[in-house]
């Protein structure tokens, strides 16, 4: 009997690569039955590159890394500039997925607004009657929604200018707009006295790198068991 199929997991960083490193590492110890065969950063110079290198030759892994960005392909003639990526860009980016039969694409720290085909094949419509049609993710060091639109230590100066007494670490499926899309997973980072935006923003990363894996692991089992329903 051939070996039962893992859900492929495409990661899209801009950054350093912290939080896909603790995803990878969780794949390889088991904890999230999932395969990470391809990481795609915009920024040529991202740390994440040297992390996916890294962890392919500790743990004898194949991960691809692709560096596709708006500067390789920029807006062609009549298109308008967004905040978002440009509509050739986000073509290459689905291109590059559909090559290597990605599942789920998971954006952690990646610092563009995802547009035109990527949202259309991979993000959550309206018109969805489920989550589990959405096939796209973004993890979030806040709640939803009072720091919609914010990243980094940035959300964790909002929790704290609004007296709140607990921050958040969120998961949810990408959709058109910043962070608008169904919330899947969410965990608590209480706020402690005395509390800098820093200090909060990093025990909320830390509770990112231990529940994300899992979160994502068991979003694609239920989605899986709610096609198998709905087949």
């Amino acid at each position: 009997m051939g070996e039962l199929h893992k859900p492929q997991v495409a990661i899209l960083a801009s950054g350093g690569g912290t939080t896909a490193e603790a995803f990878i590492l969780a794949t390889v110890s088991k904890r999230a039955d999932l395969e990470v065969p391809l990481v795609i950063s915009n920024n040529p110079d991202a740390g994440v590159f040297g992390r996916v290198k890294f962890l392919n030759k500790a743990h004898r892994l194949g991960a691809e890394t692709l560096y596709i960005s708006g500067r390789q392909y920029p807006l062609r003639r009549g298109e308008e500039a967004t905040r978002g990526q440009t509509p050739w860009e986000s073509e290459k980016i689905c291109e590059a997925l559909a090559a290597r039969g990605i599942d789920h694409v998971a954006l952690m720290g990646y610092m563009k607004i995802v547009t035109g085909d990527l949202l259309d094949e991979y993000g959550f419509q309206p018109v969805y009657d489920s989550i589990y049609q959405g096939r796209m993710s973004n993890t979030h060091p806040g709640p939803l929604p009072l720091t919609t639109d914010t990243a980094g230590v940035e959300a964790a100066k909002k929790v704290l200018a609004k007296g709140r007494k607990y921050s958040a670490h969120t998961v949810h499926l990408v959709s058109a707009g910043v962070d608008q899309g169904p919330i899947i997973a969410k965990h608590r980072v209480p706020v402690e006295p005395d509390d800098s935006p820093q200090a909060l923003f990093a025990r909320t990363q830390l509770v990112e790198k231990r529940e994300l894996p899992t979160d994502i692991d068991q979003f694609l089992k239920d989605q899986a068991e709610w096609r198998e329903q709905n087949s």
